[in-house]
């Protein structure tokens, strides 16, 4: 078995499929992504080598990630090809929604057992102007399809802004209180260029 340097048995596994991202949120790729998509990313039979490798040694749990994963037109064979591996328990996927309601049935019918939604504010002009994309009533309207018509377990994922947190929040509460959602705050990171929105930005308990 796959342990860490305390004996804890390792049996999640986050799997990037690409860096490619169409959002452009501000506190990450405010310009959009920059330069070509890359042509040497996991194909699907290198994915399947990985996922049995991984299957072998423990892994019961992989989560697929970017970028944005459902960039690719091959993700539903992902999905299905992660989930067909023996020992593999549990399929999730972290996007960041763009037209969610084209693809869950595919998704669900690939066996995708949970999906995590970025997505940080509830306002549609916050939104926006978070994510360069107008899309909020649709994906509002695309999660609860898939609340009404799929065993998929749904979270939504908020980054932790000092401008929003407070109206997130509310909003988050009306959100969930009739819904099985559950909601996190993911903390803002400081990276290397993001320097004067961070200080802005960031959130922090006073003690």
């Amino acid at each position: 078995p796959l342990t860490d340097g305390f004996s804890r048995r390792l049996t999640y596994l986050r799997l990037s499929i690409t860096d490619f991202c169409n959002f452009r949120c501000e506190y990450c790729l405010p310009n959009g992504y920059q330069g070509k998509r890359p042509d040497d990313e996991l194909s699907v039979p290198e994915i399947a080598t990985l996922i049995r490798g991984f299957a072998q040694v423990g892994t019961k749990k992989v989560r697929i990630t970017g970028g944005e994963p459902s960039i690719r037109r091959d993700v539903v064979e992902i999905i299905n090809t992660i989930k067909q591996t023996p020992g593999i328990e549990t399929v999730a996927m972290t996007s960041n929604g763009y037209k969610l309601g084209k693809h869950l049935a595919n998704w669900q019918a690939a066996g995708l057992n949970q999906l995590n939604i970025s997505m940080d504010s509830f306002d549609a002009d916050t939104f926006h102007k978070m994510t360069g994309f107008n899309t909020l009533p649709q994906l509002l309207t695309d999660m609860d399809t898939l609340l009404e018509t799929t065993d998929i377990k749904l979270k939504i994922n908020s980054v932790l802004m000092a401008e929003t947190a407070f109206e997130n929040l509310m909003d988050a509460i009306d959100y969930v209180k009739d819904r099985p959602v559950t909601y996190r705050f993911i903390e803002f990171m400081q990276t290397s260029d993001n320097s004067d929105l961070f200080f802005a930005q960031h959130a922090h308990s006073d003690t």
